[in-house]
């Protein structure tokens, strides 16, 4: 396993040397702050930038766009320290976009570009947070953060309840990294993102819901990962499913949300669970199902995209009990097999953590185009 990952390495670095390079990519080449401004410096002229910014109650997002650029494996501006600045973040928006993201109190300008060095000025003056969205030469920016729509993402798990094992990992663990990334993507988009946790941490499930209807979030996303119920199934159960809240129909997703809904029903009898069950909400099954729909097909189609093949196991319904009282559209999402072993290899790479996660902000998106 490590001589592959070594040499998966040492194929992307070339891949980066010289292919990139060949294509037209514009490699990231350093950060440095002198003079009161960020300089980041690049391989070749920059031609196509942009900036909006995402307001938000003590702080603002500023963020500036640079097509075709690229992030070496190892670079970055997270180091980067400055007065009044909360945060330097820099990532690989998708293969030909790149993002500098600046998480400040002082109100940022559009950029300067001086031939392959864009400069951004940090001095500008502390504010309260009215910023609306501007830009220069902007690529597609995301709704304004006045109508941001609100994602609760539930983690699934988490402390004491580790979710599935296998393959040496635990579901807590790679559910919280997709999470993570998710989270970062929506922000990046214009959304108002909260995790119901963003540690190792045990929430109990009633709490995940209640979390997001105190929050007036516009959707729940749950995310976990499926286990095969016997060992003998490990490699023929794979591949991603998305459940929305209804009575299960068949013995697979009976199973599945017995595996999920574990935790909170242990020990209760069978009439308290009939009981919990009769709580189902069903008001908004009807746009929980088209989301899933979304979210599913977008998942399908980016991972393919990427790995070819790669089992899809649909939209299903189920009585779990983390959608239970969500007031919202609510989906949850395994994002795949613990217990088989391609499925596992995939979860715990970062890059699939990341197609994940862009496939996720991608099936809200299409929903919100689709249905608004």
């Amino acid at each position: 396993m490590g001589k592959t990952k070594l040499i998966h390495k040492i194929f992307t670095l070339f891949l980066m040397l010289f292919f990139i390079p060949l294509f037209g990519g514009n490699t990231f080449v350093k950060g440095s702050i002198e003079g009161g401004n960020l300089k980041l410096q690049f391989a070749q002229p920059l031609k196509n930038t942009g900036f909006f910014s995402i307001p938000n109650k003590d702080s603002t997002r500023f963020v500036y766009s640079i097509k075709g650029g690229v992030l070496p494996n190892g670079r970055g501006i997270s180091h980067l320290s400055y007065s009044g600045i909360e945060s330097f973040r820099i990532g690989q928006f998708s293969g030909d976009l790149l993002r500098v993201v600046i998480v400040s109190k002082r109100k940022l300008q559009a950029p300067k570009i001086s031939s392959n060095v864009m400069i951004i000025p940090l001095n500008g003056a502390v504010v309260s947070n009215s910023t609306s969205s501007s830009s220069s030469n902007n690529t597609t920016t995301t709704q304004n953060r006045d109508n941001a729509k609100v994602v609760v993402i539930d983690a699934g798990h988490g402390g004491k309840d580790s979710g599935a094992v296998g393959n040496g990992l635990l579901e807590k663990n790679i559910v919280l990294k997709v999470a993570s990334k998710l989270q970062t993507t929506l922000e990046d988009r214009g959304y108002k993102v909260y995790m119901t946790r963003d540690s190792d941490s045990f929430v109990k499930l009633p709490n995940r819901t209640e979390f997001a209807n105190k929050k007036k979030a516009d959707f729940f996303i749950s995310l976990h990962l499926n286990a095969s119920p016997a060992k003998k199934w490990d490699e023929q159960l794979k591949g991603l499913e998305v459940f929305y809240l209804s009575p299960a129909r068949t013995q697979r997703e009976k199973e599945a949300a017995a595996k999920e809904n574990s935790v909170v029903l242990e020990g209760k009898d069978r009439y308290i669970k009939n009981e919990f069950l009769s709580l189902l909400r069903r008001e908004k099954i009807v746009e929980s199902h088209k989301l899933s729909i979304d979210i599913s097909n977008m998942i399908v189609a980016n991972t393919r995209e990427h790995y070819g093949k790669i089992s899809d196991g649909s939209v299903r319904t189920a009585d779990f009990w983390v959608l239970v009282g969500a007031q919202m559209p609510a989906v949850l999402v395994e994002l795949g097999y613990i217990t088989n072993k391609t499925d596992a290899s995939r979860l715990e790479d970062a890059y699939y953590q990341k197609l994940l996660a862009k496939s996720l902000a991608d099936g809200i998106g299409r929903y919100l185009k689709n249905h608004h």
